[in-house]
């Protein structure tokens, strides 16, 4: 090769390293499976939005969000994990429960983070709390059921319950969690526990019928569906005056009469920094899965008037808000 050609090589190479150092740095995608609608979606995860932002994460910019919807249709939810998974996102953000369950199954390799869980190492998602070993970890609402809590305040608010209805769902594991613990109770306190379960909205309309037509006494609930569906689940309630409990103070906020259960924005946003170490490159194997330290009771004292309930004040004085 003569001088001339060899500069021109020269230059030619220098060109190419040049291009690829002003490339742009890639664009992680985080996935986002969400078993309700977008709208409603949108409200239950903007504290985890905002919180990414906060952490560096600007949509668009320095990360793109993959989302994916099961539009409550939570029998469909296999399928959307699937073809999510197919689309290969660098971390997966399930943040109820069955949808961590449904993208677990969906894959293991892929890094996937739930921001809510009733006992992860028992539904087979992580090894231990503390070492997850697999691909999924993040932030537990209980390791044991609430219900048991929830029945206890439901016998000390509403003494005259006789049928106690669980409203659950087939594809939420912890359906079968809260029920398993309620009946030794329930059998031990000589009262009747009616279960029912919905995966969708026409099955909860029909589970929710059921249930009024026994007829029970209060409705014990904590599936994603019926969160998600609050104002249809006190719609269908109200019509005959039967008191609703559940596990977050929003579905008091829609009209329950009182919840237990830990303050589900608070994990929500939390959750966003486990999303945020593991697009720096940690592990989910290796990020312990965290524990919510506070739980709040929210009762509901419109509701109470509405249903002719009255609240016994040591309910209201160890209450931590009370919805007027």
């Amino acid at each position: 090769m003569n001088r001339r050609g060899a500069l021109a090589a020269l230059a030619t190479a220098a060109l190419a390293t040049r291009g690829r150092a002003q490339s742009p740095a890639r664009v992680p995608r985080v996935g986002v499976l969400a078993p309700s609608s977008r709208e409603r979606e949108a409200v239950t995860l903007k504290p985890f939005f905002d919180e990414m932002r906060a952490l560096g994460w600007v949509e668009g910019s320095t990360v793109v969000y993959d989302y994916a919807y099961g539009d409550d249709r939570h029998q469909d939810m296999d399928r959307v994990a699937a073809a999510l998974v197919a689309r290969k996102p660098d971390v997966i953000y399930a943040p109820p429960f069955p949808a961590a369950v449904v993208a677990r199954r969906a894959t293991s390799t892929i890094p996937i983070v739930f921001a809510t869980a009733t006992d992860p190492v028992g539904a087979g998602l992580v090894a231990n709390l503390a070492r997850p070993g697999g691909n999924v970890t993040g932030i537990t609402s209980i390791i044991d059921s609430l219900a048991p809590k929830l029945f206890e305040l439901s016998r000390e608010i509403l003494p005259a319950s006789r049928r106690i209805g669980v409203l659950g769902d087939a594809t939420d594991p912890r359906s079968k969690i809260d029920q398993d613990s309620l009946v030794p109770l329930v059998s031990r306190a000589g009262l009747e526990l009616v279960p029912a379960t919905a995966s969708s909205p026409a099955e909860l309309d029909a589970a929710v019928g059921r249930l009024l037509a026994r007829p029970v006494d209060v409705v014990l609930t904590n599936s994603t569906l019926t969160f998600n569906l609050r104002q249809r689940l006190i719609a269908l309630t109200n019509a005959r005056r039967v008191p609703v409990a559940g596990h977050r103070a929003e579905i008091v906020e829609a009209g329950a009469l009182f919840c237990y259960g830990a303050a589900l924005p608070y994990q929500i946003a939390r959750s966003a920094s486990i999303v945020d170490k593991v697009l720096r490159g940690a592990s989910p194997a290796t990020i312990p899965v965290e524990q919510p330290t506070r739980f709040e009771v929210v009762v509901n004292a419109k509701a109470a008037r509405f249903l002719g309930v009255t609240l016994p004040p040591a309910v209201i004085a160890r209450a931590d808000r009370v919805i007027e």
